[in-house]
């Protein structure tokens, strides 16, 4: 009985978080981004052979730098307003051949063609979400994956300019007492 638990458990994929899922090997790379808002789409680069190559994320408006492997076609993840990125899984072996993205509105959308060993990441606490993705890649594909899952960054209020904001921009001196630099 307890080897054929430990048997199942080995033969199941592990749902972890924060950790490289692949072989890896290769270049590092962190997709760069957080500061500028929540993800709100995700690009995955698929190869003729069903590798997965490249990856991109857009935070708020903005698209991060594109990311493993040159080459691929790109399909695309756009996210609902109020949607997150809860889980991934996938399959992997000498390159990541598949992605499956799970949302917090029970969507799953697919990217390449499981093959190899299988992998799953989740957030690991309630209410927290999909902030970057991190890995490796060598000249075909990403040869590792991982997420980086934690609660949603905060955003800066939108408001007027501050009192310290108006002296600046009124030339007033600011002395070593108001946290400036001392006066001239």
């Amino acid at each position: 009985m307890l080897l054929a638990l430990t048997l199942a458990l080995l033969m199941s994929p592990a749902c972890l978080a924060q950790e490289i899922q692949g072989r890896g090997g290769g270049f590092y790379f962190y997709v760069r981004g957080e500061e500028q808002g929540e993800i709100q789409a995700i690009r995955v680069f698929v190869g003729i052979l069903g590798f997965i190559k490249g990856i991109q994320l857009r935070f708020g408006e903005h698209w991060s730098a594109r990311y493993g492997a040159p080459g691929g076609r790109a399909q695309e993840l756009l996210l609902q307003p109020g949607e997150r990125v809860t889980a991934v899984s996938g399959s992997a072996g000498v390159c990541v051949r598949h992605l499956r993205w799970s949302t917090s509105r029970g969507r799953d959308v697919s990217f390449g063609s499981p093959a190899g060993r299988q992998f799953c990441s989740q957030a690991p606490a309630q209410g927290q979400q999909l902030l970057s993705a991190n890995g490796q890649h060598g000249l075909l594909c990403l040869s590792g994956i991982g997420f980086k899952w934690g609660f949603a960054p905060k955003t800066p209020p939108t408001q007027g300019p501050t009192a310290e904001t108006q002296t600046a921009t009124t030339g007033a001196k600011r002395g070593p007492t108001q946290g400036g630099p001392p006066p001239a």
